[in-house]
């Protein structure tokens, strides 16, 4: 650490250039968590989150799915009409349980109700790649604020 003017920057992270902070006492704290994150094998640059949702299906996410034509059509509908017009421009680090709560609420208005838990999965399964490639702590649909839509109800026969 070293400081400049009022500010103090911190170096010596892998993977994270250099940053700045207006107190000391935060540039310690943040070293520190970094650090021990780092030796855990944890340490998630915050900076890497900040790319968009759409920029991340896009770029990283969907050039890694295979699998039955069909099925991946599917999942290309869901994401094109349910995530992308309401989540595409949230970066990955901003999409959090308030975002969740207020998407959930707007989905479960708009798709028939057996398609709005495939729709949640689907958003579910990109964050958890997201978590999976370092540019998420954890998946925010997976926190227990906030859970899945309910499934609609089966078919009742005599």
């Amino acid at each position: 650490m070293y400081g400049k003017c009022t500010r103090y920057r911190v170096k010596g992270i892998p993977g994270v250039k250099d940053r700045p902070f207006d107190t000391l006492q935060d540039a310690k704290t943040w070293l520190a968590q970094a650090q021990t994150d780092a030796s855990r094998g944890e340490f998630v640059d915050p900076r890497d989150g900040a790319v968009s949702l759409k920029e991340y299906i896009e770029t990283h996410w969907w050039p890694t799915r295979s699998g039955d034509p069909s099925t991946i059509e599917h999942i290309e509908q869901r994401v094109r009409r349910h995530i992308l017009p309401h989540l595409g421009s949230q970066p990955l680090n901003g999409i959090g349980t308030e975002v969740l709560h207020n998407w959930k609420k707007r989905l479960e208005k708009a798709p028939g109700p057996t398609s709005i838990p495939l729709v949640w999965a689907t958003l579910s399964n990109v964050l958890q790649a997201a978590v999976e490639d370092r540019r998420l702590g954890r998946n925010p649909c997976r926190s227990s604020s906030v859970g899945p839509p309910a499934a609609a109800p089966g078919r009742v026969e005599a």
